[in-house]
């Protein structure tokens, strides 16, 4: 895949890139910032953005309900329903200012709406990312984190005046018809959309038990991220700068990620990541109360800005589930993001306990930084160890890899040689990825590599080579037989077979 062709934006990343710059706003308050000043007291700037963040968690919350509950009902709720609120939200707030009288009973409504339709719009676009295939879905996310930055970027330069109305009547149904398009898009027929969840309590259990510390780990940085938020939030001073510090810091990382990935196979968890994070939000939370007004903005910037990579990496580590065990891509959104912003709302409620002065003090960013640490270190401790479900590894497949090659029988034996070598001598590493213990798993491995085969086709494809039947490899690695059949038909596709026995006539010559 070439670099040009891989950037080029598509409805899928363009959509998700309005969305989320119209969320980049929305999560500061919106158009909130620009209303008069009788309309933001202290009293409803408060009240705005706590209830805001209140119904995005419950609107999560509901979602995996109800995904549970009746999922055929939840996956007819779609765009409209999510448009609707994410548009008349900012219209209400605009309503807040010329009817004085009515002012907090408006704003108040209007946190609601903005904050349910954002969340809505999130399990949308996730439900649309999980659908593609993982090379395709992580790029459309990718793509779409960076042109969010860079749409922001340029909603910066346009008159506050006309931010209020630019919003809801051109963002909004702008993102609403991309999500539209891509939705129609989606395969519908693939197990994860037809799973009904207590027909598979195991499976479900099984997944959502192993992410328990994964879902923690962001979550850890989103208590963070809420306790900034509320610092910027009382302090208008912070908001706009703080923000595009972040969105600058996240197109760098997205960068520096997107170029990496190009040239290699890259293999990473959440609980990875977050222990890469985790040093450099410390540092920024523990130099904050001490390093003067400049140093407040760039360090909590760059802590809001990990907290969104991580949101980022967390959908896409979500997608692997769903294709990878058929679960419900809402589903396990919804329970990544009830932990996530349930421990954000904690954060916000202790930068909310540390006080709202005028001046930003020292003792209220002590206060802050004190018990955001206290809370990542815990969670450190906790996680530990990490479940050794397969879903626990990110896995994004090399962009532009190589044409498979034929081998001649020498070539083989050679490779095979020097990676016995290689495992031997390396066999100290405890951080090394498992080795081949047989001639059957060298085999697949090989062919794997060959033929850009993710970790699970591999594993599926090795376990068929062996023997097991479709039920047997399906309670195996806990996924449905449903899931088991797309995997296979996937593994048939990409070696360019149509039955078993090709398959192993394909293995045994390798």
């Amino acid at each position: 895949m070439r670099a040009p062709s891989a950037l080029k934006p598509d409805v899928p990343s363009f959509g998700y890139a309005t969305f989320l710059s119209i969320n980049a706003t929305s999560i500061w308050g919106g158009i909130y910032p620009y209303l008069p000043a009788f309309c933001q007291t202290s009293l409803t700037t408060i009240v705005f953005y706590t209830v805001q963040i209140a119904a995005f968690w419950l609107a999560f919350c509901a979602a995996m309900a109800l995904t549970w509950a009746r999922p055929g009902l939840a996956r007819g709720a779609h765009v409209l329903a999510f448009s609707a609120p994410l548009a008349f939200g900012p219209l209400m707030l605009v309503g807040a200012m010329y009817l004085e009288s009515l002012a907090l009973v408006l704003v108040v409504g209007a946190a609601v709406l903005v904050g349910v339709g954002s969340a809505g719009y999130l399990m949308s676009w996730q439900r649309v990312f999980a659908s593609l295939d993982s090379v395709r879905g992580n790029l459309a996310l990718i793509k779409g984190t960076g042109f969010s930055a860079l749409l922001y970027f340029f909603l910066c330069f346009i008159p506050t005046a006309l931010t209020a109305y630019l919003i809801p009547l051109v963002l909004v149904p702008l993102a609403g018809l991309c999500l539209w398009i891509a939705a129609r898009e989606t395969d519908a027929q693939q197990p994860m959309f037809d799973d009904v969840p207590r027909e598979h309590a195991v499976v479900y259990r099984n997944a959502l038990r192993e992410s328990f510390l994964p879902a923690l780990s962001v979550g850890a940085l989103g208590f963070c991220s809420g306790a900034i938020r509320f610092i910027a939030v009382t302090h208008q001073e912070l908001l706009s700068t703080i923000n595009i510090f972040s969105m600058f810091a996240l197109l760098a990382v997205v960068s520096v990620f997107y170029a990496t990935w190009r040239r290699h196979t890259i293999h990473v968890d959440l609980m990875s990541v977050f222990r890469v994070l985790f040093p450099i939000a410390a540092t920024c939370l523990i130099v904050l109360p001490f390093a003067g007004s400049a140093f407040t903005t760039v360090g909590s910037g760059v802590t809001y800005a990990c907290f969104m990579l991580a949101c980022v990496l967390m959908m896409m580590h979500c997608g692997q589930i769903s294709r990878d065990s058929g679960i419900n891509p809402v589903l396990v959104f919804a329970f990544y993001g009830t932990i996530t912003y349930f421990m954000q709302m904690c954060g916000y409620l202790v930068g909310y306990a540390s006080g709202s002065a005028a001046v930003l003090g020292v003792e209220q960013l002590s206060f802050v930084a004190l018990v955001a640490l206290y809370v990542m270190l815990l969670i450190a401790l906790v996680g530990r160890k990490v479940g050794k479900l397969h879903t626990n590894r990110l896995e994004f497949l090399m962009l532009t890899p190589k044409a498979p090659q034929k081998e001649t029988s020498a070539e083989i034996a050679v490779t095979q040689a020097v990676r016995a070598r290689d495992a031997g001598e390396s066999s100290s590493d405890a951080s090394a990825a498992p080795q081949p213990v047989d001639r059957v798993s060298k085999r697949c491995r090989r062919l794997s590599e060959l033929y850009g085969l993710s970790s699970r086709e591999a594993e599926v494809m090795e376990l068929i080579v062996r023997g097991y039947s479709g039920p047997a490899i399906a309670e195996m690695l806990f996924i449905s037989e449903n899931t088991m059949r797309t995997h296979s038909k996937r593994i048939y596709g990409k070696l360019d077979i149509h039955k078993k026995q090709e398959l192993l006539v394909l293995v045994d010559q390798m």
